[in-house]
């Protein structure tokens, strides 16, 4: 018996499905029953009785679960007591995010998370573009990134919302439209766009948001990352851009006019880590401030 099988039992008791906690504990499912079941063969007992898609304790696997949540209280009290004694040791973390730290007060979390967590040395780095943060995810070269959730699998990644923002067009202050008190996508049609590059979030989420209205929008420029420019063209050539409302308002938006939109896009934004990634000391501090604070897997928006 060894404490992983603790907390695998515990988890799997508190969750009632196999499959469900083995995703919690970020090992396969195979892997996780197999655990259980020489916890079982050690003990000579049924600690679960296992129905087609759920599991219940058994008289003993309750009488167990009481011992259980004893031997890992002792055993975190006594690493809470080890740990007074060991020098300062600091920990990395690299964080990776689109351009909104700012415009949503990101920055506020990562303070807090740093108050709480004084032996954290937190390295952040601002991508231009969603499928940069996204990458160097995939790559292992942050531990956590900053993302819109639209397009992620919550099978894949442990997922931290934090804020929802909606849609809204930027259009130029003498345009014709830029007074009305909302407009419908439709209403764009003949309109010519400045969006981002493709395979970018927010190109998806504005020219998909399109289509759906009924049309493809006419592209004419294509900025990467520059907010102040992008306003700029908007301002001085006559151009259209759907951008989130609480971004774009963080920005000097002279020459431009800020108007709600008739549909109702939202998206939600996310810390993101992946499932398969090792549980390090730094990534088990940040995931359990996170979902303490914002919650995990949710509905994603």
């Amino acid at each position: 018996m060894d404490i992983f099988q603790l907390n695998y039992f515990v988890s799997a008791a508190s969750i009632g499905n196999f499959t469900m906690a083995a995703a919690e504990n970020n090992i396969s499912q195979s892997s996780f029953s197999k655990q259980i079941m020489n916890l079982e063969d050690e003990l000579g007992i049924e600690l679960f009785s296992r129905k087609k898609k759920s599991i219940i304790l058994t008289p003993a696997g309750k009488q167990f679960l009481e011992y259980a949540h004893k031997m890992l209280g002792i055993y975190n009290e006594m690493l809470n007591v080890v740990d007074s004694f060991s020098t300062f040791q600091t920990y990395p973390v690299n964080i990776f995010s689109i351009p909104v730290i700012l415009p949503y007060s990101i920055e506020d979390v990562i303070f807090k998370i740093n108050r709480e967590n004084p032996d954290l040395v937190i390295s952040i780095n601002e991508l231009a573009e969603s499928s940069y943060v996204s990458q160097a995810l995939r790559r292992g070269e942050c531990d956590f990134a900053i993302l819109r959730t639209d397009f992620l699998d919550e099978h894949l990644y442990n997922i931290y919302p934090i804020i929802i923002d909606r849609l809204v067009a930027v259009v130029p202050e003498n345009h014709v439209l830029a007074n009305n008190e909302i407009i419908s996508l439709i209403g764009l049609k003949n309109e010519h766009f400045i969006m981002p590059p493709k395979d970018t979030d927010l190109r998806t989420i504005a020219e998909s948001a399109c289509i759906r209205a009924g049309f493809r929008p006419n592209v004419r420029y294509i900025v990467s990352g520059n907010v102040d420019l992008t306003l700029k063209i908007v301002s001085k050539q006559n151009m259209i851009y759907l951008a989130f409302e609480n971004v774009i308002d963080y920005y000097d938006l002279e020459g431009c006019k800020l108007v709600p939109l008739k549909e109702n896009i939202v998206s939600s934004t996310a810390f993101v880590s992946e499932k398969k990634a090792g549980q390090t000391r730094a990534l088990k501090k940040i995931s359990k401030f996170l979902e303490k604070e914002y919650g995990k897997r949710f509905d994603i928006v």
